[in-house]
Formats: C-alpha cells, structure tokens, sequence
C-alpha cells in the first residue's frame, strides 16, 4: 500500500527531528501481539514506533503505538482522520507520544546484560569491520578500473588512483559505521551489491564484445555494474534493515547464479570446451538482483541458505561425475547436453534437497524468530571488535573471529 511506505518514511524523519536516533537493522514488520513489543524493545534496549493505518468509511484510521525499554507498558494513539491531514496528524500524534514519555521521571535503562554463562555481548556496528575490508578493497578496484578503462598504462596514474579509491573506501565505511549500527548482515550484504555485478558486467562484456582492443571498455563496463549493485544495495538498506540470512542471500543468488547461467549456455551451445563467459555473467547478474530484492522482503534462517549452498555443491559434482562417460570418445553434441543437463538438475536437486532438510521443527520457532531479528549467532564471519565483556560496571572490548556464534 503506497499509503503505508510514505507514512513509514514521514515518521523516520519525524522521530529524527524529535532527537530520536533510528537503528535501521531493526526496521520490519511489527509482531502480530502487541504484548511482544514490550519485550522486543527491552531485548533491544531502545524505543521501538509501531504505526499503522487502516481505511474506514472513506476516512484513514491511523494508529502508533510506542514501546520504551525501561517502561513496561505501551502507549498508544488513535485517530481517524482524512487522506489529506494525514501526514499533519502522524507528525503531532508521533510529537505527543514522545513529549509524553519523556514528561515522565527520567529512568536510566539499564544496559543490555549478556545472558547466564556467557561473557560477551554484541558491540555495536558489529559489522565494521567487514564494512572497512570490503570498502577499501572495491574502492581500490574502482581506481584501477578507472585507469584501464582510461587505457593508460602510466603507472604515475595507477598508484595515486588506487590510494585514493582505497581511503576514500575506507573513510565512508568509518563514516557509516559511525553514523549507524551496521550490523554484519548489512555490511555484508553491500559487499554482495558490490561484487556481483562488477563481475555480471566484466564477464557479459568479455563474452560479447570483448576484444583485444576493447579491455579499457571491459573495466568501463565492471565499473557502471559495479557502481550500480552498490547504489541498489545501500537504497534497500535505507528502505529496510538486512539479516545475515538475506545477506547470505544474496551471495548465494550471484554464485549459484553464475554457475548456472554457464550451464545455460552450455547446454544451448552443446559444447564444453567453449567457456561459457556470457552466460555466467548474465547469470550472475540476474541471480544477485532477485536475491537481493527477495532478501530485502524475507529473511530466511542462514543455516537454510548454507545447506541449500553445500546441497547444490554437492549435487552438482555429483551429476557431473555420474555423466562423465558421456565424455569419453569424442563425444557429440547431444550428449554434452546430456552431461550438462545432468550436472545443473543435479545442482538445483541438492538445492532443494538441502533447504527442504533444513526446514525447523516448530519447538524451533522462537529461535528462527529471534535470529530474523539479529538476536541469535548467523553463519556470517565477524572479525575485528566483536563484542565487550562486561564484570559489574567495567567493560573492555573484545577482538577476535567469530563465525556461527562461537569465538576463536
């Protein structure tokens, strides 16, 4: 409902007049029992702004409800009012609510406390770090696009443009992680943005255009991908906060991607021994961007997705290695498809086969729930300052890897 995505964005810059500061990991879709908000924004340690809207008798219902940490109670306001008062009335009912909690007594939240037997908690912008590397790394990779695609071959130019792409990467990802909590999740899912389609357009350029002459325009082509995924990816951040699962996502959606898009091409050409460039780039590009775009609206459990990865790995040596024969002798082109054939239906088999394994029992609900909402470890890597431990009042940072909730 276009009605609903406006009043979202009119909030988000109300709240941020009213001195709030918004946490966009967090932003999704509310609980379907209110009695939950009080406990999620206790989890959470902050203020959570719930609105919503329903049509009645050619009149807009509008409704907030606003649930603090510290408070365990729920303050709501309701009115109904006209399409074109609105956007008047959801400011002032935002600017009441607000103003009428902090009239009351000034209560300290307490801060977020590791759970029994643990010794860490989450630090903020856990994904910093993650953010910093991929940041500098593309950043360099943009100055060397640009001096390909220049076509010259000074090295007077390439170093200074490789230092400048690289720290001026590494800036905006500090900037960023300053400004917001960037959650592994989203950091990685930038990252995704990023190097999906720089890929998608080198390797689409070399199968169809590419020539002897014609490398500067490869690196031009990588270069408008790669800037692209990276504006598409950041703009579905601003929209609506990412999971590690999404962001595994959309990885996955590249990788399996391209190696279809090369079965593709394959099994349309019915010839192995020519690489199949054209397709893995087309694949690799459309794969991230229907990943992406399905990670931004769901949040699928990050075990799945890897299961899913390691079933479609699997499967997909395995049809090859069954439909080997098939290669023997000088093969024709019949059974080259045939060979292809098989590895790809093998690889979307062991796909399935993997997510379909996976699939949590209903004990498990509670646990799938609380990683959607980035409260239990993901398969994603954090590396750098990834948590602080906490004895009393004193805390220190802790810096190391992490991977699936265990630290080493």
């Amino acid at each position: 409902m276009p009605i609903a995505g406006q009043l979202d964005a009119l909030l988000a810059d109300a709240a941020q007049d009213l001195g709030l500061v918004l946490d966009l990991d967090q932003r999704g879709a509310a609980p379907d029992d209110e009695a939950e908000l009080v406990a999620l924004s206790s989890s959470l340690g902050g203020t959570l702004i719930v609105p919503s809207v329903k049509a009645r008798d050619g009149e807009i219902e509008l409704r907030i409800v606003l649930a603090e940490a510290s408070s365990p109670e729920l303050r709501v306001r309701i009115e109904r009012v006209s399409r074109d008062d609105l956007s008047v009335r959801a400011v002032v009912m935002l600017r009441d609510l607000v103003t009428g909690l902090r009239s009351q007594p000034a209560r300290r939240a307490e801060p977020r406390r590791a759970p029994e037997g643990t010794l860490t908690v989450p630090a903020k912008s856990a994904g910093r770090t993650a953010l910093a590397v991929n940041a500098t790394l593309f950043g360099g990779v943009l100055g060397y696009s640009i001096q390909r695609a220049s076509g010259s071959e000074d090295p007077r130019l390439l170093y200074p443009l490789l230092a400048v792409g690289a720290g001026g990467g590494l800036v905006m990802s500090i900037l960023a992680a300053e400004e917001w909590d960037v959650g592994v999740g989203s950091a990685w899912f930038v990252a995704s943005g990023a190097w999906w389609p720089s890929i998608a357009g080198h390797l689409i350029y070399a199968g169809r255009f590419g020539t002897a002459w014609a490398e500067g325009e490869q690196w031009t082509a990588g270069l408008v991908a790669g800037t692209t995924g990276l504006s598409l990816s950041t703009l579905a951040l601003a929209l609506r906060g990412m999971s590690e699962g999404g962001a595994l996502l959309a990885h996955s959606g590249g990788g399996l991607g391209l190696v279809l898009g090369g079965v593709t091409e394959a099994l349309v050409r019915g010839n192995v021994d020519s690489f199949p460039i054209t397709g893995m780039g087309y694949g690799a590009g459309l794969g991230w961007l229907g990943a992406a775009a399905l990670a931004v609206h769901w949040r699928p459990p990050a075990n799945r997705v890897v299961a899913m990865d390691l079933g479609a790995l699997l499967g997909g040596l395995g049809g090859a290695a069954l439909g080997s024969p098939l290669l023997l002798d000088g093969p024709n082109e019949t059974q080259q498809r045939v060979w292809v054939g098989m590895t790809g239906g093998m690889a979307l088999a062991g796909a399935a086969i993997g997510w379909f394994m996976t699939k949590p029992k209903a004990e498990a609900s509670e646990k799938s729930r609380k990683q959607a909402h980035g409260e239990a470890p993901g398969m994603l890597p954090i590396f750098g300052v990834i948590g602080q431990s906490q004895v009393g009042e004193r805390r220190a940072p802790v810096v190391g890897l992490s991977w699936s909730g265990t630290l080493r």
